[in-house]
């Protein structure tokens, strides 16, 4: 994978890292375990030198089918523990008073399939127990406890066809500096953003069309992607990634004192993409006009969970970066870059909240100077979107 996509992984990585830091805690269920007994048994008759109950906590509380969590077992009185799935196919064994396991969503199952949550008359199945046995022993005499792990099944999404539509309010901040690095324009506001998406997807073929609408700035983009090898299991799918777009900008020649056209840019790029479990990147090669001169573009989009994959999730993410440069052989004059980001965390049924990050850096070389006209605008915007899905 090419450094542009390793960057925006790590950019995503890092987006993430700061939603879990700013919203709550991982939920870990706890529970002092009983000691199992033997039909027609009293408890004195299953004394042993291991008096106290073990704590079995595990984090989080509900394990995702595909996911991981930790297993934290606690005896104070015991010398050795044993954790264990009833079945017997995963078994881990510790000396000492304390165990801490990581355990896989696929723990005690014999081929690790992917299963999926059923539907029955609108109710939705998605959660398995799946049993497990503790066993501490102390100088050689062992009490067992049994327990269960709560695993969360996918579901898989039936849906060919998804309709979004979303407002947000976005913080922007401008900026055109001149020759010497002398301020043309600076200023902050707040603004609205009105967006709406359609996608349908079919036979390994997936099409997405969108449009966006602020006060500044106004554009559409379409993407193509066709998929020649779906992913399985753990091994990676492949497929050809195609995007277009366009988009105005209104704001240049406000109170910039410069001749700045409000021209409507242009751009086409097309290249191969990978499939992991979810996670789509595609690095693509195309051309960015903006009528009076065409410039290379390179551009890598990341994106996890859109409207339409295969598995339905509460949480989707896409990350884009383009770079288009040109108009000099060496050190290209005039360029023009964007890094964009957006999450939407589902928050109700086809309602979720949307957040966003846009940054555009642009440079146009001033006519009979060595220097650069540069153009900066960077806004974060938090809204709504409802989604209908069929």
């Amino acid at each position: 994978m090419n450094s542009s996509v390793v960057g925006a992984l790590r950019g995503a990585l890092v987006f993430g890292a700061a939603a879990l830091a700013a919203g709550c805690a991982v939920p870990a269920h706890s529970v002092q375990l009983e000691p199992h007994r033997a039909a027609g048994t009293s408890p004195s008759a299953t004394t042993t030198a291991v008096a106290q109950a073990p704590r079995f906590t595990v984090t989080p509380s509900v394990i995702p089918s595909d996911g991981m969590g930790v297993v934290r077992i606690i005896a104070p009185d015991a010398d050795s523990i044993v954790f264990e799935s009833v079945s017997g196919v995963d078994r881990y064994s510790r000396r000492g008073n304390m165990m801490v396991v990581r355990v896989t969503g696929h723990f005690g199952e014999e081929q690790h399939e992917t299963r999926y949550a059923a539907r029955d008359r609108g109710v939705l199945f998605d959660i398995v127990k799946r049993p497990i046995k503790v066993t501490a022993c102390r100088q050689r005499q062992c009490r067992e406890y049994y327990q269960t792990l709560t695993i969360k099944l996918p579901e898989r999404n039936e849906s060919s066809v998804a309709l979004t539509a979303g407002w947000g309010t976005a913080f922007t901040r401008r900026a055109i500096t001149g020759e010497n690095k002398s301020v043309l324009l600076r200023e902050a506001l707040n603004n609205s953003i009105w967006s709406l998406q359609g996608e349908i997807a079919t036979h390994g073929i997936n099409a997405r069309l969108q449009g966006y609408y602020n006060s500044g700035e106004q554009g559409g983009s379409l993407d193509l992607s066709r998929t020649f090898r779906h992913t399985t299991g753990d091994e990676m799918g492949y497929g050809l990634a195609m995007h277009l777009s366009t988009r105005r900008i209104d704001w240049l020649q406000d109170g910039a004192g410069v001749a700045l056209p409000r021209r409507t840019a242009y751009q086409a790029s097309i290249g191969p993409s990978v499939m992991v479990k979810g996670l789509t990147a595609s690095s693509q090669f195309g051309l960015y006009t903006d009528g009076q001169e065409t410039l290379q573009l390179l551009s890598t989009v990341v994106s996890l969970n859109g409207n339409l994959t295969e598995v339905r999730s509460p949480v989707s993410l896409t990350v884009e970066k383009t770079f288009a440069f040109g108009g000099g052989p060496i050190v290209p004059r005039r360029r023009d870059g964007t890094d964009r980001m957006i999450v939407g965390v589902q928050v109700a049924p086809n309602v979720a909240l949307r957040f966003g990050m846009n940054s555009r850096r642009s440079t146009w070389p001033i006519e009979g100077s060595t220097s650069n006209l540069q153009v900066s605008e960077t806004y974060y915007s938090v809204g709504a979107q409802y989604t209908l899905t069929w």
